[in-house]
Parts: structure tokens; C-alpha cells; sequence
């Protein structure tokens, strides 16, 4: 086995980890509430006061003819604005070993009023059901105003509601970001 399928079985794993515990995390919670940030329940004391967990959604297009999926971005917060996730056409696609779930990767921004929040996912997607999900790490180079330096994690999980070709999908994002300001 060649060290690119080892590296995008890694990844794979690590997505399929993210989409369970999110699974159980919004498994819990009624289909309104699971877009909100985290309520009143005890969390261990973060040593960074800057860190926190934000929960959103979005409603989302894409455009065959540019590879591009956009979306607002809702009740998340300093989330709150717009995405936009290009398909990185040149890095390819790989089925993996369900032959009806594919990988790619993306370049997603997500535009919000204090700055861009940048990262490259990694997205398993079904050709069948069109669900899926995406991770990856926040770009702290990359992102910029509120957002420049900010490390941490974010993940998507869609789902089809509309043509298969162009969608709509609905979409919870939930992100782990440290701020660095």
C-alpha cells in the first residue's frame, strides 16, 4: 500500500470518528437546537479563555460548472455570514471501500463580519444519498481580522434535500476554534 492511500485512509478515518461523535453529540438534541452554541451544560475550564466550541448551520447550492458551494452561514454566532467551498478538481477523487462513498478535498471559507476563517477538508461524500461530511484544521495563516491565527477544528455535516445535481444540502458546521486575539 502506497503512503497517498495510507495518508487518505488516515484522514478517512479520522472524518468517519468526527461524523459519529457529532452524530451523538446532535442525536440528543431536537432538530432546532442542535444549531445553537453550547447551552449551560458543565464544560471543563478551557487554559485558553480564548477557545470555544460553536455550533451553526447553513443551507447550501453548488455549482457543477464551477466546482463551488456556497451558503449562508446562520445561528452560529461569529460564524454568521456566508460559505463558500471550492472542490479541489486537480487533487482528484478517491472511492473508498464502499464503492458508493467517494473522497475529495476542498478549500472552504467561511466570510463572517470580523474576517475569513479558512481550512482545507478533507469530504467523504455518499453517490448514492448525496450525505456526507468534511474536516479539517483551521488555517491560522490563512484566516484573517478576528480570525488570523486562530487554530482548531471544524467539521460539516450535510445532507441532500433537494437535486442531486446542484442540491440543496443542509448543513450543521461545528467548530472548535482558539482564537489568537
Amino acid at each position: 500500500m502506497n503512503s497517498k492511500m495510507r495518508m487518505l485512509r488516515v484522514l478517512l478515518g479520522a472524518s468517519l470518528a468526527s461524523c459519529l461523535l457529532l452524530q451523538q453529540t446532535s442525536s440528543a438534541q431536537s432538530a432546532r437546537s442542535f444549531l445553537r452554541t453550547r447551552g449551560s451544560a458543565p464544560q471543563a475550564p478551557s487554559t485558553n479563555s480564548n477557545c470555544k466550541t460553536i455550533r451553526a448551520n447553513s443551507l447550501q447550492l453548488f455549482d457543477p460548472v464551477a466546482g463551488v458551494v456556497t451558503g449562508p452561514v446562520t445561528n452560529g454566532g461569529i460564524l454568521d455570514g456566508s460559505l463558500e467551498d471550492v472542490i479541489n478538481f486537480s487533487a482528484g477523487f478517491v472511492f473508498t471501500p464502499d464503492p458508493t462513498v467517494l473522497a475529495y478535498t476542498t478549500d472552504l471559507t467561511i466570510t463572517a463580519q470580523q474576517g475569513q476563517l479558512k481550512l482545507s477538508p478533507v469530504t467523504i461524500q455518499s453517490v448514492v444519498t448525496g450525505h456526507g461530511s468534511e474536516w479539517g484544521h483551521i488555517n491560522p495563516t490563512a484566516s484573517t481580522g478576528r480570525f488570523a491565527g486562530a487554530t482548531g477544528i471544524l467539521s460539516v455535516v450535510f445532507k441532500l434535500v433537494g437535486d442531486p445535481s446542484v442540491g440543496p444540502w443542509e448543513a450543521e458546521i461545528t467548530a472548535d476554534i482558539c482564537l489568537a486575539q
